[in-house]
């Protein structure tokens, strides 16, 4: 056991100063930062403390060997004013999946759970009010030997940090495959969520905004024909009256929302299939008119319609409708996590 987590509360209270109607996501931190050493083999000092830059010496091993892992997961005030995180659990889970595919050491639950439960208990005013509103937490694990040896550190820190946030995206997203890029390969990391993953999409990703586009369509690193994610998100296609998605073959991350969607609309009677699918299927589909919808699911955007897929010189537009899943999709959940419908699957931990 880890024992006490000591809380020390700041003086700020930025939260007064916010125009909650404009947030910006990702940009807008609050007061405070939970934060563990794991020295000797032992996590040790955990804290919730006001929010500071971290001191790292310059040969930290994750600036030079990438040995840095984060998850993220939000915190909602329900209607009836009780504050709520989401699934913190899989998260853990999914922490520690990576934890063990980049040899680093497992974090311990009374750490990443209790912890973050007192994060949002010193920051629960910042939690924005409305639909989209929610506290935006980020907990990851950096190695930091100061050491040039390429092998797993053996001391890190432990950090979770948060953000008051509004919706990721305003509208339907357009979307471009990008062939001369991949994600991930098979036996790679593509399935768990270390730092590196990101970075080497943001080459992809700003060639395609310069494009006028949103975000990338991912296809597989062997054959650039089977799709696997869509940006920072897991991605579903109606086809007909089936809604099909890419199946968690190792190189796709198991997303958290994604399992999420995929349980409301069983719930509701709507056919879920995992399946590979090519970008000539979803394309041909198009032009037949039998690929109804488009929509990518992840934590930050939790579900966000495709508007249209560009794969070289083709374009198919795929706009929801006025019954679309994936408002269907956004609607149930945000049932659940405000409070407005039993939670039937166990989702939501009180703070």
């Amino acid at each position: 056991m880890i024992g006490h987590i000591s809380v020390t509360r700041s003086d700020s209270a930025g939260w007064r100063d916010l125009d909650w109607a404009n947030l910006p996501f990702g940009r807008v931190f609050t007061d405070h930062m939970l934060i563990a050493r794991y020295v000797h083999q032992t996590w040790r000092d955990v804290a919730v403390e006001p929010l500071r830059p971290l001191q790292l010496h310059p040969a930290s091993s994750a600036l030079h060997y990438g040995q840095e892992i984060f998850e993220g997961l939000k915190a909602f005030r329900q209607d009836s004013g009780q504050v709520v995180l989401f699934r913190p659990n899989d998260n853990w889970l999914r922490f520690n999946a990576s934890c063990a595919r980049m040899a680093m050491p497992e974090i311990p639950e009374e750490i990443f759970i209790d912890g973050l439960r007192e994060l949002v208990r010193a920051d629960v005013d910042w939690i924005p009010p409305g639909d989209d509103g929610a506290l935006y937490l980020r907990p990851f694990m950096l190695g930091v030997d100061k050491s040039f040896l390429v092998k797993p550190a053996e001391e890190y820190l432990f950090v979770a940090i948060a953000c008051a946030v509004g919706a990721y995206y305003g509208t339907p997203v357009r979307v471009t495959t990008a062939p001369g890029f991949a994600r991930a390969f098979e036996g790679g990391t593509g399935a768990v969520k270390p730092a590196g993953n990101y970075g080497a999409a943001m080459l992809a990703d700003r060639e395609a905004k310069t494009r006028g586009f949103d975000s990338v369509l991912w296809l597989d690193a062997r054959e650039r024909r089977f799709i696997e994610e869509c940006g920072v998100m897991n991605v579903f296609f109606v086809l007909d009256d089936v809604v099909v998605t890419p199946p968690l073959s190792g190189t796709i991350l198991p997303g958290i929302t994604r399992d999420s969607v995929m349980t409301v609309l069983g719930d509701a009677g709507v056919r879920v299939v995992e399946r590979t699918l090519t970008i000539d299927e979803v394309l041909d589909a198009g032009d037949r008119g039998t690929l109804v919808e488009a929509f990518g699911s992840g934590t930050a955007a939790t579900v966000v319609s495709i508007a249209s897929i560009t794969h070289g010189s083709r374009t198919v537009k795929c706009p929801p409708g006025a019954n679309a899943v994936s408002t269907r999709a956004l609607e149930h959940l945000r049932r659940i996590r405000f409070g407005r419908e039993p939670d039937a699957h166990g989702w939501l931990m009180r703070i």
